[in-house]
């Protein structure tokens, strides 16, 4: 990759590279992990209703959303610099996590792995972000 430097170009080294990379990505684990602590903190909420089953509930759709909200920032790094995207994830954060609070608040049984019907939503994050984050 290639810096302006003055009146010339330089290549910008693999350790400035390694140094941005590695700031994303703690940017990423500081995210999850904010979002994982408010999740478990609603299940701690929650835990006299439904017992241990809030555990399966809550906890599986906290790691699931940090997961599949991970993975869609770090194929979306193109935009992380446009606010417009993070208004744009925001606002599907905010309608993912109203549907499945609705979802796991109204069914009697939930398991685990039927957490697993999460990959179906993240095609349609990517459609999204491309038809609404990219707008000029």
């Amino acid at each position: 990759m290639l810096v302006r430097a003055g009146a010339g170009l330089k290549k910008r080294s693999w350790y400035t590279r390694a140094g941005h990379r590695l700031k994303a990505i703690l940017l990423y684990a500081v995210v999850s992990i904010l979002i994982a602590f408010a999740l478990i903190g609603m299940a701690s909420v929650v835990i006299d209703e439904w017992g241990h089953d809030a555990y399966i509930r809550w906890g599986g759709l906290t790691g699931f959303t940090v997961a599949l909200f991970t993975l869609f920032a770090g194929h979306s790094e193109k935009f992380l610099r446009k606010p417009r995207f993070w208004a744009v994830t925001a606002a599907i954060l905010v309608a993912h996590l109203t549907a499945f609070a609705i979802l796991l608040t109204h069914v009697e049984e939930w398991k685990l792995s039927w957490f697993m019907v999460m990959v179906f939503e993240y095609p349609f994050f990517f459609f999204i972000r491309d038809n609404f984050a990219n707008l000029r």
